[in-house]
Formats: C-alpha cells, structure tokens, sequence
C-alpha cells in the first residue's frame, strides 16, 4: 500500500492546529503496526498479514492543507511489497501472490488524499472520521472512502480501519482449485492498525496533547 497508508495518523492532528497553509509533518512508523487481508473460500478462511518491520519505508514527511471540513494530503503514497505477506496458510499466500500477479506486480500502492471530519460532530473529538484512499492492485486503482478510529497510547498514536472489497474491481478473478472444488470468495476484508509518532517539522514536537484525541 510509498509511502504509507498509516499516515492517516497525521489527519486528527492538523485540524487541532489550523491549517491554513501547507503544513509539514514527519511520520515515523513503529515495527508493530500491521496489515492483514481476511478471505475465505467454500470450506475454509485465510489470513496474510505483513508487520511495520516488513515495510519499504517506515519514516517520511507528508504535508497538508485544510479545506473546510477537509484535511487534504500530498507526499503520501504507500507501496506494499506483496512478497513481504506471509500466512500460516501457505497454500493461500501462494494463491494470492499468483492472483495479484506478483511476478509482474510486485506492489500495492496506497494513496490518501484527504480526511473528512463530519462538520456537525465536536471538532475536538477527532477520533472517528472518514479517509479517501485509493487502491492501486494490478496497475488498477480504485477509490475509497473508509472509516478509521484513532487514540493515543503514551507518545504514540494508534489508528485502525476495515475495508471490505471486491477482488473483481481489479480485473481479478477468484482463483479454484481441485478442479473447482475449492472456490475463493470474490469478497476480502483489509484490515489495518497503524502505530506512528508525528512530529511538526517546525519544532519536532509531538501535535497532539493527551486530551485531544479521547
């Protein structure tokens, strides 16, 4: 999913500091946050996940701009390296390798471009709001609009989302196996939790205080 999806973080923070021209914020990604994509087939489930140490890049700046009720992101594209997945279902992370066409593919980009905060909501609570992303998988990309909760654990922030999507907006079709005894479900769920510290390049401080985010 270069530069990575989890920069979401940063979102919640900006809008306590007034956005009113480009801000920079460095984002440093911590080992134990993870991905993990959840199908099924017609007789079992599977499970891939991929942890922070397993990401290109897990430092960067991003920057951004507030539009109304919008936090509007740039430098913020994610790449997934598909061969850093792994499953205790070998059978499963080979047949997903082959179906995103790996040898070809080799990446899943993600890439934000804003956060919404529901402009009727307490614009001090920011610990639920909507994000933009798109998906690219295969060379395809497709947008989405996900829901994401965020908190703060000591120095660290903590942000985690659910996106179920269908493999065929990829052009994909669900792999079988056995002679077709064994179907996959074109459905998947992605899940994220994503633990980052977010500093302002201005002062290297952390944005947030412990009563901004509940």
């Amino acid at each position: 999913m270069k530069r990575r999806l989890f920069i979401l973080q940063f979102l919640f923070f900006a809008f306590n500091s007034i956005l009113c021209a480009q801000s920079f914020y460095s984002v440093y990604l911590q080992k134990n946050s993870s991905i993990t994509i959840n199908g099924t087939t017609n007789l079992v489930s599977f499970k891939l996940y991929q942890y922070g140490d397993k990401l290109a890049k897990r430092d960067f700046v991003i920057s951004a701009i507030q539009n109304q009720n919008k936090i509007v992101l740039s430098k913020n594209e994610q790449t997934i390296l598909v061969k850093n997945f792994d499953s205790n279902n070998k059978m499963a992370l080979r047949d997903f390798k082959k179906l995103v066409k790996a040898d070809i593919y080799p990446d899943i980009h993600v890439k934000l471009n804003y956060f919404e905060i529901d402009p009727k909501s307490n614009t001090s609570d920011l610990s639920k709001a909507n994000v933009s992303v798109d998906f690219t998988i295969t060379g395809k990309t497709k947008k989405y609009n996900i829901a994401v909760k965020s908190n703060r654990e000591g120095d660290f922030y903590v942000l985690n989302g659910n996106e179920k999507i269908n493999i065929r907006d990829f052009g994909l079709d669900p792999p079988t196996e056995m002679l077709g005894l064994i179907r996959v479900n074109e459905w998947i769920d992605i899940d994220f939790n994503i633990i980052c510290k977010i500093t302002s390049n201005k002062d290297s401080q952390v944005l947030l205080s412990a009563s901004d985010i509940k």
